[in-house]
């Protein structure tokens, strides 16, 4: 026991030593930011016609199409199907994405389609558990996470956009851009009865999600699939943590747990690699009675064979890719189809409108969005003013997913019991991480202040109270485990943007003269 008190206060100093550094970081970086803060005013649109298309309306292009046409915009939306949509992930708003939503004025669709309050996590490890809550003291009451189904959502989302007048939705499928001289004019589409149109606006933004067609002309695409989700809907049962995600860190990897309506609770369980056993053959129930089932806590075994039985198991790839913009006249990436990361930590919604966030503040001055090349070259700047709150989220996300999961290497396995350990302490050992993991506090350095702090922690109780020659060394390949588990994730997210984005040129860049 006193080693382990020991031990706290050791990383407890380092953690504050660390912490003191991001703080006078983040105070540098705001005083730079606000120097350079350009200033707005109302918006007046410019001429005749569509000025903005957006290609796709999930979260990301129906919370768009909302927020610029509440800011005068008139937006012309084209999505491939209103019906509403039938997923698996999409269905945990973290309350850092839902004072996001706030701040655009969608809070209101997060009522009426049976959401529940999510109040932070329950971790779960061998036969141990330990509650983690979201640090909402200094927050409105109603601030909270928020799970729901997925379509009920969007739907909400888009009948919003639609109420206003200067927002057109249409259902069709865009097939390609139309480029002319390398700056993008707008797009062709097929109605929805099969007549090929083009409609032209002078900014296209494309949000078609994660199989976007359409991103290859605009980026530079690294997609990897790390795992696959599988998922149930466990019926009338009661999570042992109420009000929590719950997260099992089970063999090979991890099972998530959260409520998406009164009496539904969403079950994902992740299964490493591209190739998952077989639903239609029997194989994939099999492999969760009997590989999985075990490791469900008690409270939830029943309900969670019950699921398998009643057969609704669907599948999905977990996708991860950085974002590579090619800095294209005319148009943009946004959402899923711009950058994704692990869906472990439910990151993606929040990085979607923190961007939204972002573009409208930036778009916000100008009147005519029809000098292209200038155009383009101010929205250099998204790019780089996204980085610190996107690549804090993604990095966590594809760095907890590689902890989390289990591994025949020693090393790793400490950290991952480090890592539980750590956030089993409480304070500001459970409440940093947490709030970084939510979207409220989204710093690189604190992020990477944590992960290695976690790493110290668990050299730490591998050399207490002696340290042997075994113990020095798998320490050593904790550590650099470590190192190899975030460094690749930040050098792919960028180093400069992501920890000193006031370096960047565009981070200054002011609004072209229109």
């Amino acid at each position: 026991m006193a080693d382990q008190c020991l031990l706290g206060a050791v990383v407890a100093s380092i953690l504050g030593f660390l912490l003191l550094l991001v703080g006078f970081h983040g105070r540098k970086r705001r005083a730079r930011r606000d120097a350079g803060q350009c200033g707005s005013g109302p918006v007046v649109p410019g001429g005749g016609g569509t000025e903005v298309i957006i290609v796709g309306a999930g979260v990301a292009g129906s919370a768009l199409a909302y927020t610029l046409g509440k800011d005068g915009r008139r937006v012309h939306v084209i999505e491939r199907d209103l019906s509403e949509p039938d997923r698996i992930v999409g269905e945990l708003l973290q309350p850092g994405g839902y004072l996001k939503l706030l701040e655009l004025g969608l809070e209101d669709c997060v009522d009426e389609i049976d959401a529940q309050r999510v109040l932070g996590y329950a971790l779960f490890k061998d036969d141990k558990s330990t509650k983690l809550s979201y640090p909402l003291e200094k927050f409105h009451s109603d601030i909270a996470g928020r799970s729901f189904h997925n379509g009920r959502f969007i739907q909400r989302m888009r009948e919003k956009a639609a109420s206003l007048p200067n927002v057109q939705l249409e259902q069709g499928t865009v097939t390609s851009l139309i480029e002319e001289n390398g700056t993008v004019k707008g797009v062709v589409y097929k109605t929805k009865s099969g007549e090929e149109l083009n409609a032209l606006a002078p900014l296209t933004i494309v949000c078609d999600g994660c199989f976007s067609n359409l991103r290859r002309t605009l980026c530079s695409p690294k997609v990897d699939i790390p795992s696959c989700f599988v998922g149930l809907v466990l019926e009338n049962c009661q999570l042992p943590f109420p009000d929590h995600g719950h997260v099992i860190l089970a063999n090979p990897s991890p099972i998530l747990f959260y409520p998406i309506s009164s009496t539904e609770i969403r079950c994902l369980v992740d299964v490493p690699g591209q190739k998952v056993p077989s639903v239609a053959n029997g194989e994939m129930a099999n492999y969760l009675k009997t590989m999985v089932a075990p490791q469900v806590p008690t409270q939830l075994h029943d309900a969670f064979v019950a699921a398998i039985d009643k057969g609704s198991i669907r599948t999905m790839p977990n996708r991860s890719m950085p974002a590579a913009p090619h800095p294209t006249p005319g148009a943009l990436l946004m959402g899923d189809a711009f950058n994704m990361r692990h869906p472990l930590t439910g990151g993606g919604m929040t990085v979607a409108l923190s961007d939204i966030v972002v573009l409208r503040n930036l778009l916000k001055p100008l009147h005519d969005l029809h000098d292209a090349a200038a155009l383009c070259k101010y929205l250099e700047s998204f790019y780089t003013l996204r980085k610190p709150v996107a690549s804090t989220i993604n990095t966590l996300a594809g760095a907890l997913y590689k902890v989390f999961s289990a591994s025949p290497d020693q090393a790793r396995n400490e950290m991952r019991q480090a890592c539980f350990d750590y956030l089993s302490l409480g304070g500001v050992f459970s409440s940093g991480p947490i709030a970084l993991l939510s979207g409220l506090n989204p710093r690189p350095l604190s992020l990477v202040a944590h992960f290695f702090a976690v790493a110290v922690y668990g050299v730490g109780r591998l050399l207490l109270p002696f340290p042997s020659v075994k113990s020095l060394w798998i320490g050593a390949r904790l550590i650099s485990g470590a190192a190899g588990i975030i460094f690749p994730i930040i050098k792919a997210e960028g180093v400069r943007q992501m920890f000193f984005p006031a370096t960047v040129p565009a981070y200054y860049r002011a609004p072209p003269d229109n």
